[in-house]
């Protein structure tokens, strides 16, 4: 091989790494960032994760258990019956204070995706307030979409 052709063969070489090298930061740094296991933010995106895929067991298994109690006779579609709609969740800040968290996020939900024009979204902030219980952080106040009011005396 002569020495010219050897140098485009190392500088193809060499470009093509930087290329997949590129590629790879790319792919690694769009993913979703995972917040630290145990923190009310984890507990957040966990249970904003079983909110989108419909998932009302495991999205009920992170209320306090005496929200649980309260809420368990009420029906679980505002979870599991949420037809087309996706969530994209963004963290605006998080306050922890002694045993008791408030985690602000940015909510979007998308709905009607699959139509041309027939799509939608609404963007808002919702805070979920969290408190510790036996070292897990469980929610305190009904998180959206849950509704338990209050029983009738």
């Amino acid at each position: 091989m002569a020495t010219s052709n050897r140098w485009l063969v190392i500088v193809g070489g060499v470009v093509a790494l930087a290329v997949i090298a590129g590629i790879a930061v790319t792919v690694l740094a769009s993913g979703e960032r995972i917040y630290p296991e145990g923190s009310p933010e984890r507990v957040v995106q966990d249970y904003l994760r079983a909110v989108n895929d419909r998932d009302a067991t495991a999205a009920f298994g992170y209320l306090a258990p005496d929200l649980a109690a309260k809420c368990e006779p009420k029906p679980r579609d505002a979870i599991s019956n949420r037809g087309s709609t996706s969530i994209r969740a963004t963290l605006d800040r998080s306050e922890v204070r002694d045993s008791t968290a408030e985690v602000r996020v940015n909510l979007t939900e998308t709905y009607g995706g699959g139509a041309p024009f027939g799509g939608g979204e609404s963007t808002y902030t919702q805070t979920f307030v969290l408190k510790q219980i036996d070292g897990n952080w469980r929610f305190s106040e009904a998180p959206w979409p849950i509704y338990c009011p209050e029983p009738l005396r």
